[in-house]
């Protein structure tokens, strides 16, 4: 789709009774949006988030330079994501009841500056399935117990993915997204971020800004001569009360 000749405004706007759950005027020419898998425009709205994603795609940065160099590379730490979704999976995921996505347009510009998806915990037990690895929780942050009354609260949800467009790195774009969603779903959130075999750095440390709580390593099952995979696990909002 050609943002050129569309108004992304617009697009979000034109479903103020169905699919439009939140708007929000934020600094500068940015608006946050809330919509859900029924918006009128969702198949459009779709396509500007699978355009933001392509140009973050980490195979997008590795490929370019030596892997010795990857950890240094300055535009693999502005943050980046694994995987691409197709259209079709994307709006599966939001057509689940719990679903929404979370955008910030930039007016000005006339373009999707970042997106987040959040969803039912169904997603998440799914991206850490023991059948697939193995997830060690930190003993002195959270025991197995208390991680278990913490993801059998009603209202809690799975931050699937978070996107920012490179063009937007350091305006706080992430922290809006983090801040909306919140908002939504404030009886918690979790998030899964690339420890191994990169770092992620920028998601983390934009959840650790908003309080999100580092609770354990998900290890993926991999050969022994290969590179190990593994996400760091983060919960919000992480209170003494948890632990």
């Amino acid at each position: 789709m050609n943002n050129s000749s569309t108004c992304v405004l617009s697009l979000f706007e034109c479903d103020l009774e169905q699919g439009l759950i939140l708007k929000e005027k934020l600094h500068k020419n940015f608006v946050g949006y809330i919509i859900n898998g029924y918006h009128k425009e969702i198949d459009k709205i779709c396509e500007l988030v699978i355009q933001c994603q392509s140009s973050l795609l980490l195979e997008n940065f590795t490929k370019k330079i030596n892997d010795k160099d990857t950890a240094n590379n300055n535009e693999l730490n502005q943050g980046f994501i694994i995987h691409q979704w197709s259209l079709e999976k994307l709006k599966e995921v939001l057509s689940t009841p719990e679903s929404l996505l979370v955008c910030i347009v930039d007016i000005e510009n006339n373009k999707l500056a970042g997106y987040l998806l959040f969803a039912s915990l169904k997603y998440l037990y799914e991206d850490i399935s023991s059948q697939l690895g193995e997830l060690i929780l930190d003993g002195k942050v959270i025991t197995e117990q208390q991680w278990k009354q913490y993801v059998s609260t009603i209202g809690v949800h799975y931050i699937k993915q978070i996107g920012v467009d490179k063009d937007y790195h350091r305006q706080g774009i992430g922290t809006h997204l983090i801040i909306l969603s919140q908002k939504q779903s404030s009886q918690g959130l979790c998030a899964l971020v690339l420890l191994s075999p990169y770092y992620n750095s920028a998601s983390a440390n934009c959840l650790e800004k908003n309080q999100f709580q580092p609770i354990g390593i998900w290890k993926k099952n991999t050969p022994e001569e290969s590179v190990p995979f593994k996400a760091k696990l983060f919960i919000w909002p992480f209170t003494k009360s948890i632990i």
